[in-house]
């Protein structure tokens, strides 16, 4: 216990062993971290439950497009996942995917871990914690390939439609996003249908990509 709080609830998943083995040296000597399992990331939907984890520490490998849909699930179950990846660069084109899938953290494989309890903490509070360098390249990319028709469709967005599209990449629900914009699940429908067209996106996750690299939000 750190200042009377009870120290976050982690749980490591990759699957080399080896992986496992060296991100729990580097956890186990902070007090403010409560390792509770290690697991093969085969299984770590099935392994919530049991460890009952509040942050999931996911070595992503070299392919984190691959975890989407089991990214999406731990969302769904309210884990938090901070991931590592061993390659940083590769993840630019599709960390707003990741983020949109529930991702609240990326960071290299090698990173410290004054750095690593920092990122946990901070991604447990509700924050998304990226690797200085790819959040630059995001942002860089995302400013590069801007095309006239592109920007003429940033400004097409009505104000509702860029609050509606904020929450979506928050990974919110329609049903949450209603009740936080106060207007009907139909009427975040509605907005959605009109994002996906104006964005030519078909699906939320395609929309929340083609958004960041429009600079129409930031995440």
């Amino acid at each position: 216990m750190v200042n009377g709080l009870q120290p976050l609830r982690v749980l490591i998943a990759a699957v080399s062993p080896l992986a496992r083995a060296g991100l729990t040296a580097l956890l186990s000597d902070h007090e403010s971290i409560q390792i509770v399992g290690q697991v093969d990331d085969v299984l770590l939907a099935e392994s919530i439950s049991v460890y009952r984890p509040e942050v999931v520490i996911w070595d992503l490998g070299y392919a984190p497009q691959q975890h989407l849909e089991q990214m999406q699930e731990l969302r769904d179950a309210g884990v938090v996942v901070l991931g590592l990846t061993a390659d940083k660069w590769g993840a630019v084109e599709i960390l707003p995917a990741l983020v949109a899938a529930g991702l609240r953290g990326l960071l290299p494989q090698d990173v410290s871990s004054d750095v690593l309890i920092s990122a946990i903490q901070s991604a447990a509070g509700s924050l998304l914690v990226v690797d200085a360098e790819v959040g630059e390249m995001v942002f860089s990319h995302a400013n590069i390939f801007v095309s006239t028709a592109e920007q003429d469709a940033v400004e097409a967005f009505t104000p509702r439609e860029r609050e509606v599209l904020s929450l979506v990449a928050e990974g919110l629900p329609n049903k949450i996003i209603a009740r936080q914009l106060n207007i009907s699940e139909h009427t975040v429908k509605f907005h959605l249908n009109a994002i996906l067209t104006k964005l030519g996106a078909q699906s939320r996750t395609e929309a929340v990509v083609r958004a960041t690299r429009l600079g129409l939000i930031a995440l």
